[in-house]
């Protein structure tokens, strides 16, 4: 994440990118646990949801860490995707596209 230099920048509220490089920084950094996985991923997806006809580059960033997390954390996707179903949260299909692919 890139130091900031203005103070007032500290104070502002964190646009769906920010949340994005925090997400990708904390599965860089393999801290990522089912419960905080699910709240950051809820939030993201409801935020591109809301904002679809804005910057379509946080779909694709959020497919880019979605990919991310299938291919190094796949086991923890899935409890993701559990954890959703238990909790009566609709999980995004694109969270699936895995199983329509031929490897």
């Amino acid at each position: 994440m890139p130091i900031l230099s203005n103070r007032k920048d500290l104070f502002r509220d964190p646009t769906t990118a920010d949340k994005l490089i925090l997400f990708q920084s904390l599965l860089d950094i393999n801290v990522l646990t089912v419960d905080l996985s699910l709240a950051l991923l809820k939030v993201i997806h409801k935020e591109l949801s809301v904002y679809q006809n804005r910057d379509r580059s946080g779909y694709k960033r959020y497919a880019q860490v979605i990919e991310s997390m299938r291919y190094h954390m796949a086991d923890m996707l899935q409890a993701v995707v559990d954890a959703c179903d238990t909790r009566g949260i609709t999980a995004p299909m694109e969270w699936f596209s895995h199983h329509d692919r031929e490897d």
